[in-house]
């Protein structure tokens, strides 16, 4: 989702902090932006059926989101909300977390 420029500058000192949509169609719009572009929810990108899906294939960081406890889900640097955990769809996955350190040079 991207907010104005002007609105971003409101938030970037809640970087890193949780996001949430205040409305239905700010949530669509973080859902267009993010959401139907992840590999991890084939419901989302419409090429499934919900009822179709098995549970590896629905995102629970979605899920999440309606209870109110999305973490992956938060303000960027620049005060824009972002997914820490989305995964362009139709690039490979990584063969390593991210987020895990390098203990041995530059093994991926």
């Amino acid at each position: 989702m991207t907010f104005p420029a002007e609105l971003a500058k409101m938030y970037v000192d809640r970087a890193g902090q949780p996001y949430q949509p205040s409305n239905g169609t700010e949530g669509e719009v973080f859902w267009s932006e993010w959401c139907r572009k992840c590999s991890r929810d084939s419901a989302m990108r419409a090429d499934a059926d919900l009822d179709d899906c098995d549970d590896n294939e629905q995102c629970e960081i979605l899920d999440a989101s309606f209870r109110g406890e999305a973490k992956e889900w938060l303000f960027g640097t620049d005060g824009q909300p972002i997914c820490t955990a989305f995964h362009e769809f139709g690039t490979p996955e990584p063969f390593r977390c991210p987020a895990t350190t390098d203990m041995f040079g530059d093994a991926s």
